[in-house]
C-alpha cells in the first residue's frame, strides 16, 4: 500500500535520540521492510538519507515556526506566559497544510491510499488530509497527550487542544494504541472500542547479534571489572531515577564492585547528580549522558542488570520501548511491577518485579541478581526469547497493517494497485503470535 505517515509535533524530530523519536523512525522503516511506499510529512527534517522513507513535499516551507518565534519573544519581552506560542506551531501548521495541498492538487502524485498520524496537540492535519484524499484515517496514539500536558507541564489552550484530540479520535476509522490499558482510557471517554487496535512497542533484537561480548563492551566504558547496573532513559520525574540511585546507595555497601551506569538526559539530571553527590555516590554512578540511538546497544549490552524503575503511576498506560530493548540486549531486567510490563515480563520467568516505588524491594533483587550469575543468564535469555518472539518492530508494524485493513474495508476504498504489494501481510520470519 502507499500510506502517507504524519507527526505533527514539533517535539519529535525524525532524527531525534528520545522515544518517541526511535518509535517514528522504527515503526515507519518496519512498514517499508514490509514493501508498503510510505513517505513522512513532519515540520520537522528527516529522518535522514540513510532511512527508506520518502518525504511528503510541499513547495516552501512553513512558517509556523518563525512566526510562533517571534511571537514567543513578543510575549517574553512583556514577563507573559510563552506557552500560547508553543501551541501557535502545530496550529499554523495544519493550516500551512491544507492550504499548500488545495493550492497545488498535484494530479501526477498518486494519492496514498491510507493516512496513518501520530497523535499530536493541536494536530488536524490527518484529518483534513484523509478527507482531501478520501481515504482512511488511522491515529496512532501513544499516551493521552492533552491529559499529560496538563498533568506534568503547563499547556495553554487547553480546552481548544481537548477538543481538537477527541474529534481527531472520534473521525478516526480506527486506532492503534500501544497498551490495553491506553485503550481502556480512550474507551473511558466514549470512543468505539470495535476501532481500537493494541500495538506495543518493540525492539530490534537482530542489532545485538553482531555486538562484542558483554566483557569487551564494559572495557570500552572503562568498566571492566565492575558489576554494572544500568538505565537508559529520559531523566524525568516518572522513570523512578532518584529511587534506583535510593536502592543503589544501599546495595553498592555489599557490593563495592558495582557501578551504576545512567545514560540520558532530562530536567531531572540536576537533581539527580546532587543526590548522587549527597550519597556520596560520585565515584560509583556515570552519568554517561544523551547517546544517538544507534549506540544504545553497546551500552546495555555493557551491562548485567538493567532496570526500569519507574514511579508508581495511577493510569500506567505506557508501552516503555526501555523495556523492550533491556530484553532485547540479553540484560537480566528489573522493573517496577505495573501496566503492560506486568503483562510482557512474568516474574522470576524473564524478569524480576517489584512494588512501583519500594527501595527496600528493588535493593533486595539487586541484592539477589548480584549473587548469581545463572540467575541473571537464565532471566536475560528467557527476556531475549520473548521480545524476538513477541515485540519486534516488525510485529508491530504488521499489527498496524491489520489495523490500516480493517480501516481501508469498512470505508470500502479500493487501494492503489499500482503501488501495493500482493494482497496479504506476510509473517514477519522473527514473530510468532502470542498465546
Amino acid at each position: 500500500m502507499r500510506l502517507l505517515y504524519v507527526c505533527n509535533d514539533f517535539g519529535i524530530p525524525p532524527t531525534g535520540t528520545k522515544g518517541a523519536s526511535v518509535h517514528l523512525r522504527a515503526i515507519t522503516r518496519a512498514l517499508v521492510e514490509f514493501g508498503h511506499d510510505v513517505e513522512l510529512l513532519s515540520p520537522k527534517d528527516g529522518p535522514g538519507a540513510d532511512h527508506p522513507v520518502g518525504c511528503f513535499s510541499l513547495p516552501g516551507r512553513s512558517p509556523a515556526k518563525q512566526v510562533a518565534g517571534r511571537l514567543k519573544r513578543w510575549l517574553s519581552d512583556r514577563g507573559l506566559d510563552e506557552g500560547v506560542a508553543r501551541a501557535l506551531r502545530p496550529l499554523l501548521f495544519n493550516e500551512w497544510v491544507d492550504d499548500q495541498t488545495s493550492q497545488h492538487d498535484d494530479t501526477d502524485r498518486p494519492r496514498p491510499d491510507a493516512v496513518i498520524e501520530r497523535l499530536a496537540m493541536f494536530s488536524h492535519v490527518g484529518i483534513d488530509l484523509a478527507d482531501r484524499f478520501d481515504v482512511p484515517l488511522v491515529v496512532e496514539v501513544n499516551a493521552p497527550i492533552t491529559q499529560e500536558a496538563c498533568t506534568y507541564r503547563s499547556s495553554s489552550l487547553q480546552t481548544l487542544a481537548a477538543e481538537i484530540e477527541h474529534r481527531v479520535l472520534e473521525r478516526a476509522d480506527a486506532l492503534t494504541v500501544v497498551s490495553a490499558q491506553l485503550a481502556d482510557h480512550i474507551v473511558a471517554r466514549g470512543i468505539d472500542r470495535g476501532k481500537i487496535h493494541v500495538v506495543p512497542n518493540g525492539a530490534n533484537a537482530s542489532v545485538y547479534a553482531d555486538l562484542p561480548p558483554r566483557e569487551v563492551c564494559r572495557e570500552a566504558l572503562g568498566l571492566d571489572g565492575r558489576f554494572v547496573i544500568g538505565f537508559v532513559g529520559s531523566l524525568k520525574p516518572w522513570h523512578g531515577v532518584d529511587l534506583l540511585i535510593e536502592a543503589f546507595d544501599d546495595f553498592v555497601k555489599r557490593a563495592p564492585e558495582a557501578t551504576l551506569l545512567i545514560v540520558g538526559t532530562g530536567p531531572q539530571e540536576g537533581q539527580l547528580k546532587s543526590l548522587v553527590e549527597r550519597l556520596n555516590l560520585t565515584r560509583s554512578v556515570v552519568f554517561h549522558g544523551a547517546v544517538a540511538h544507534d549506540d544504545v546497544p553497546a551500552l546495555l549490552q555493557a551491562v548485567d542488570v538493567a532496570v526500569a524503575p519507574f514511579q508508581p503511576v495511577k493510569d500506567f498506560y505506557f508501552s516503555p520501548i526501555k523495556l523492550f530493548e533491556y530484553m532485547a540486549s540479553g540484560a537480566c531486567v528489573i522493573a517496577s511491577n505495573l501496566g503492560q510490563i506486568a503483562e510482557v515480563i512474568v516474574d522470576d520467568a524473564n524478569g524480576l518485579l517489584y512494588d512501583a516505588g519500594d527501595v527496600v524491594q528493588l535493593t533486595a533483587l539487586l541484592d539477589r541478581v548480584h549473587t548469581s550469575q545463572d540467575l541473571r543468564d537464565r532471566l536475560g535469555a528467557a527476556g531475549y526469547a520473548t521480545v524476538h518472539d513477541r515485540f519486534t518492530w516488525a510485529r508491530a508494524a504488521r499489527d498496524t497493517m491489520d489495523a490500516v485493513d480493517t480501516a481501508v474495508r469498512r470505508r470500502g476504498v479500493q487501494p492503489d494497485r499500482r503501488t501495493v504489494e500482493p494482497a496479504g501481510i506476510s509473517k514477519p520470519a522473527d514473530s510468532v503470535t502470542p498465546s
